[in-house]
């Protein structure tokens, strides 16, 4: 599909990890960055996923990846087969959603400090931006959504999504998960992105994980390979 110029692009952004260091259970600190056209409607899509949540007689209902997974939160009373299911409303909607994504990664295995994390989140931010700005040209504004979930990805975001000439850049004030399905996609795309990682190198899913998703197979050929051609890498 091809546009006109002067358009504007959402980025919805979420992440996954901690600063913490040595950090046995999380290794990998990820930024996922959903990108959308605003001149592509989406709000027959979201219609449509809010109808399906209805019939499940879900009200409200604010996807959240790692508690739907492990049984927690507002999820814990809901048994395996439901929360499946609510996963993978959620991954249709992704796929029939026209949407790009791409992932910063620091693997904590290579870095000694929190500064140096954040020196690695900077860097790659800022040459994601740059290059995907040059690319494409076609967009004249920007649109962050950040819930400022933790200070320093919002100082990132901040120093490297900076306007610039024939670029305005503006960031979304009071955003909330519930407001929005983009950024509820975007810690889906998280969560299957660490997954992925961990696979990759070799490491266990958690308990939660395996049960959940029915093994990595299954978890490749079922899930991931829905979202996966939409990556930019």
């Amino acid at each position: 599909m091809i546009f006109m110029a002067d358009a504007t692009l959402s980025v919805f952004v979420d992440e996954s990890g901690r600063f913490q260091l040595p950090d046995e259970s999380s290794q990998y600190y990820i930024v996922s960055l959903v990108l959308h056209d605003q001149r592509i409607p989406i709000d027959g899509l979201v219609a449509e996923l809010d109808r399906h949540f209805s019939e499940m007689r879900l009200s409200n209902v604010c996807f959240h990846a790692g508690p739907l997974i492990r049984q927690k939160n507002a999820f814990a009373i809901m048994d395996w087969s439901f929360r499946v299911k609510i996963f993978r409303r959620m991954l249709a909607f992704a796929h029939k959603l026209d949407f790009k994504y791409h992932c910063l990664v620091v693997e904590k295995r290579f870095v000694d400090t929190k500064e140096q994390i954040l020196e690695r989140l900077q860097r790659d931010m800022e040459k994601f931006f740059d290059d995907f700005s040059a690319a494409h040209p076609e967009y004249s504004r920007i649109k962050v959504y950040y819930d400022c979930g933790q200070t320093p990805v919002t100082n990132i975001l901040l120093s490297a999504f900076k306007p610039r000439a024939s670029l305005v850049v503006e960031f979304a004030q009071a955003v909330t998960p519930e407001r929005y399905k983009l950024f509820q996609l975007a810690d889906m795309i998280a969560t299957l992105k660490l997954i992925e990682l961990k696979l990759a190198h070799g490491e266990p899913m958690t308990h939660s994980e395996f049960k959940f998703f029915g093994g990595p197979r299954n978890f490749r050929n079922n899930y991931l390979r829905f979202v996966k051609p939409k990556e930019i890498e």
